[in-house]
């Protein structure tokens, strides 16, 4: 988990260099007049693969908000916060993650966009009769379509989690997940 770590620590101090602000970075966009958030809703669904011994993959699904990131903008192009709450339930595990993944958008055609990035997680457990919650780190990259409200998307990620005590034992519960996003712009 070290290298994710080096990786997102590494960005937020470029980002946060007078350096990077005096090439068009601007901190904290949302106190300018002219931001503005255009939220988004989507409904997720798609599967999810732990890496834990026993778990095979499943079906996940969740909600998703995401908005022009209100802590950071670039030059060129765009970052959307995506805050997602995702569910899986399979062979006696269930996870329920809540994550904040920032991924900046690059258009590669008429309302299509293509995103990556890093994210952050909490993520509840419960399996082998105890429960217990742990925080994550993930990467991701992501389609997204916007066509006036209709937003469809699809989204690959991996998450690396602290280790849970379930079950008497330290279980990892990485995962790797792809799921397909539809929803509304506000």
């Amino acid at each position: 988990m070290r290298t994710p770590t080096l990786v997102l620590s590494l960005t937020l101090a470029l980002a946060a260099s007078s350096a990077a602000q005096a090439q068009g970075w601007s901190l904290l966009p949302v106190t300018d007049a002219d931001y503005r958030a255009e939220p988004t809703l989507a409904a997720l669904g798609g599967m999810q693969d732990p890496d834990v011994d026993g778990v095979s993959s499943g079906g996940a699904y969740g909600v998703e908000l995401s908005l022009n990131c209100p802590t950071l903008a670039t030059p060129r192009h765009g970052i959307r916060q995506q805050i997602s709450l995702t569910r899986f339930d399979n062979d006696g595990l269930e996870l329920t993650s809540l994550e904040i993944n920032p991924h900046y958008v690059m258009p590669i055609g008429q309302g299509l966009g293509f995103g990556f990035g890093p994210g952050l997680s909490y993520v509840a457990a419960d399996g082998g009769g105890d429960s217990d919650g742990v925080f994550g780190l993930q990467a991701g990259v992501s389609l997204h379509y916007r066509q006036g409200p209709l937003f469809l998307g699809a989204e690959a990620r991996y998450q690396w989690t602290q280790d849970a005590d379930l079950g008497g034992g330290d279980t990892d519960l990485a995962n790797s997940r792809l799921m397909g996003k539809a929803g509304v712009t506000f």
